[in-house]
């Protein structure tokens, strides 16, 4: 009886830390995530081409292949995702950016977040900033 109990106990210390961990990873910097300022791009002031950027904050860090023509946003991907991806919402975010060539679009209930993240990527890209 107190092997069975001393089992317990350790099966339980192990699932109390593995929810404390996992608890960290997905608050770990929240806090500063939330407060991501995305600003406009002129896109007038843009050469065609292909244009890299980042955003780096623990899960949220992404990089992000922005292409130009014509000062248009013609294409956005992903080229290192942030931790925790969500490809649906991630394709409608990139689809509101190029038909509004703007990085002011609606974002997504649940994910604003990895939206601000992303934009952000996208907002370095066309400023030169890596």
């Amino acid at each position: 009886m107190k092997k069975l109990v001393k089992i317990s106990l350790i099966v339980l210390a192990i699932l109390l830390l593995s929810v404390a961990t996992m608890m960290f990873i997905f608050t770990n910097g929240m806090e500063e995530a939330k407060a991501i300022q995305v600003k406009s791009i002129n896109l007038n002031t843009i050469e065609d081409g292909e244009y890299i950027g980042s955003f780096d904050l623990t899960r949220w860090s992404n990089e992000i292949k922005v292409t130009i023509k014509d000062h248009k946003i013609i294409d956005l991907e992903v080229v290192d995702d942030v931790l925790f991806k969500m490809d649906e919402i991630t394709k409608a975010l990139f689809e509101r950016v190029i038909q509004n060539q703007s990085l002011d679009v609606d974002i997504e209930t649940g994910a604003t977040v990895t939206s601000h993240a992303y934009l952000k990527a996208i907002e370095n890209a066309l400023e030169g900033k890596e």
